[in-house]
């Protein structure tokens, strides 16, 4: 039986780049497993594999606990016992058993805060000692502003951290002087996120499924990064969606900040995503892109199915982006129509009529959300 630590494993299969990854043997991975706490992440497939180890190298230095990797061809006994089978996989063991799977961005930063959250309760208690500490200690952190009786609205808040505490931190505090220090009425939540600087509030948090739509719409950022788990989740909201593909996490970083500020202004009537095309290999030539030539990207207007391809050779800049938008929203732009498909539209030549208003004011009783303002695309 393997005792011991908390380990983050990467296993890894059909590497490419000679000595990228520095590998522990079968009898390596055993002792590393008795020696104590540590991380180990587990990566399998050439190309993804590639791309992790660059964001691997900046994390591990950083990290808390060691990050070590498993060669699934060399060692594949290793990565049958821990699932690990053809897709890219980062996970968490503790005591030789998987304790949490990272589902994240390839990004060292997402890598480093996954690592730590899993370790914390599903919900901590703050104090007023740890408070600054705790709203900047992950991307996303919902902090439950609570009066120490408050049993309902622990209760809530704890249901719905323990669905979601794999992607965020959740913390409760009920010190009096915390809260009236941070001029909060107890019961209020507030969701911080460091990197777009932006403050959510929400202020009835016995009512569950307000609570949860609450932590969905608050945690999502300015710019998303695109993935599996929470594809569905921006696609629910029933907005335009802005994909934007680029190969690498320094390529995709840099186009972040240049389309901050037309996200930010377009905050809740559009859902801008950044994409890693390996994560999604077929979903550039849905949207009628070249699936071998990026950066590219391209607006789905969900409420018609309707696409429109960025054009090629244009610049990735706010106002390059907001003006081909507007053109976009005027109906100066013709959809993309898929090769062997016949159809007319009616409807262009003049401003695209939304038929979606969404107010999370109405919809999540108790919100308030402040981002910067939102001009029309």
């Amino acid at each position: 039986m393997l005792r011991g630590a908390t380990i983050v494993f990467a296993f890894h299969a059909l590497i490419t780049i000679a000595g990228a990854w520095e590998h522990l043997s079968e009898s390596e991975f055993r002792a590393k497993l008795d020696e104590g706490d540590g991380a180990i992440v587990v990566a399998y497939s050439c190309k993804k594999s590639e791309h992790l180890e660059t964001e691997w190298s900046l994390a591990a230095p950083e990290a808390q606990l060691p990050f070590v990797s498993i060669d699934c061809d060399a060692d594949p006994g290793i990565c049958a016992a821990y699932g690990v089978g053809s897709i890219s996989t980062v996970r968490l063991l503790k005591q030789g058993e998987a304790k949490a799977t990272y589902n994240g961005p390839r990004r060292a930063s997402a890598i480093l805060s996954w690592a730590s959250r899993v370790q914390r309760p599903i919900v901590s208690e703050v104090s007023s000692a740890d408070l600054e500490e705790f709203k900047k200690a992950d991307e996303t952190v919902f902090l439950a502003y609570l009066n120490a009786d408050d049993e309902a609205s622990k209760s809530a808040f704890a249901g719905v951290a323990g669905r979601y505490h794999e992607e965020f931190s959740f913390g409760i505090i009920t010190d009096v002087n915390a809260l009236a220090a941070e001029g909060v009425t107890a019961p209020a939540v507030k969701c911080y996120k460091p990197l777009d600087g932006d403050t959510h509030e929400f202020t009835n948090p016995t009512d569950i499924d307000a609570l949860e739509k609450f932590v969905k719409e608050a945690s999502r950022p300015v710019i998303a990064e695109l993935l599996p788990h929470n594809h569905q989740r921006l696609l629910d909201r029933g907005w335009s969606m802005v994909y934007v593909f680029a190969n690498t996490e320094a390529e995709r970083s840099k186009i972040r900040k240049e389309l901050n500020k037309v996200a930010r202004n377009q905050y809740e009537s559009l859902t801008m995503v950044t994409v890693d095309p390996l994560e999604f290999p077929s979903l550039a030539e849905k949207l009628g892109l070249d699936p071998n030539d990026f950066p590219a990207g391209a607006v789905h207007q969900l409420s018609k199915d309707r696409i429109y391809p960025y054009p090629k050779g244009r610049g990735w800049t706010s106002s390059e982006l907001q003006g081909w938008g507007l053109d976009v929203w005027q109906g100066r732009i013709k959809p993309w129509t898929p090769p062997g498909v016949t159809t007319t539209y009616d409807d262009l030549g003049g401003r695209i009529k939304a038929t979606q208003r969404v107010s999370i004011r109405n919809n999540i009783p108790g919100v308030k959300i402040r981002v910067g303002g939102r001009d029309e695309l």
